[in-house]
């Protein structure tokens, strides 16, 4: 896979860093705010978080932000792996420095799977799909694929079957939403990044989806970074059936959280690559209250990440603004060697 850009000569010949940081820069985040610092640092990419970029009300413990460094990681390291070298993962290098949240070093050479390299590929055509999603097309072996895969990368991928469990997860989603409108701050940062006029490389302008959300709370509310669908007004059951899966972890602290993040990357991308389209359930996990319910109906042994709907692709989505992640104009991507 190569973005283009600079190239660095390594003992194993040229790295291709500009996609390395192309890569990470394609990850998802909440409301599309891409809230990560990446730099080529010697002979590795280093994911720091960007606090000016945190959303206060909205992820007040910054598990969300940390989520979206995790995908960046897993790009990162998956982008190595398609240059034909080893990808040395470290979490959380700095016990001093709790942003600088991890660093993926180009190692010596190893080709990649054949797995890997459909992974590697699927990052650019990854899109978040808020449309209405039939789940039935998921067949038995992809859902194992993905358990496989959210377990191999230390978490644990929940798909909630039953029609009590999805009754509970929309009842969630309603009430945390509600919970959200009622706080004039939180309604003043999703106007910060929702539905501005102006495509500033972040956020969700305009032209990808309106201001204002439904408000009901409904699944397609909104998610890390994807399209609305404004023109759909019918109660989701009537028309969405979407395979709904709760990614989990078993401890809840930074490590956790940058674990889950690779892990949902890596489910986004195995989905992509079936096929499949996806789209997140943001709010039950953002209001306390709700995300504890959530885990009680997980059995109280689990700590709910990530809730995402899975589903049959039925169209093209665009991609979101992104920042340009070699630019010089670009304030929080680096593709100097220097420090």
């Amino acid at each position: 896979m190569t973005i283009g850009g600079p190239a660095l000569e390594g003992t194993l010949g040229p790295v291709d860093v500009a996609a390395l940081l192309g890569a990470g820069a394609l990850a998802p985040s909440s409301y599309n705010t891409q809230p990560w610092r990446l730099r080529w640092h010697e002979g590795a990419v280093e994911v720091h978080g960007a606090p000016e970029r945190a959303l206060p009300a909205t992820d007040p413990g910054n598990r969300e932000l940390r989520l979206a460094c995790g995908a960046a990681l897993a790009n990162v390291r998956l982008a190595v792996r398609a240059q034909g070298r080893r990808a040395h993962v470290r979490l959380l290098p700095d016990p001093e420095d709790p942003w600088f949240l991890g660093r993926v070093t180009a190692g010596g050479s190893l080709a990649a799977t054949s797995m890997e390299t459909s992974l590697a590929a699927a990052i650019p055509r990854r899109r978040t799909d808020r449309a209405t999603l039939a789940g039935q097309g998921i067949s038995p072996r992809v859902r194992e694929e993905l358990r496989r895969a959210a377990q191999r990368e230390h978490s644990w991928a929940v798909f909630l079957e039953g029609t009590r469990e999805r009754r509970s997860l929309q009842d969630l989603t309603a009430r945390a939403h509600a919970v959200q409108q009622a706080d004039p701050v939180f309604r003043s940062e999703w106007a910060r990044w929702v539905g501005g006029a102006e495509d500033h490389g972040t956020g969700l302008p305009s032209g990808l989806v309106r201001r204002e959300p439904r408000p009901d709370g409904r699944w397609r509310l909104r998610d890390f970074g994807a399209l609305a669908d404004p023109d759909d007004d019918r109660p989701p059951a009537a028309v969405d059936d979407p395979a709904l899966v709760v990614l989990a972890t078993t401890l809840d602290q930074p490590l956790a959280h940058l674990h889950a993040g690779q892990a949902l990357q890596h489910l986004l991308l195995l989905a992509t690559v079936r096929g499949l389209a996806a789209s997140f359930v943001a709010p039950p996990l953002e209001v306390a209250e709700t995300r504890a319910e959530l885990r009680g109906l997980l059995g109280g042994a689990l700590w709910p990440q990530a809730v995402l709907r899975l589903g049959v692709r039925q169209r093209a989505v665009p991609r979101p603004p992104r920042r340009d992640p070699g630019g010089p104009r670009e304030p929080g991507v680096r593709a100097d060697p220097g420090p």
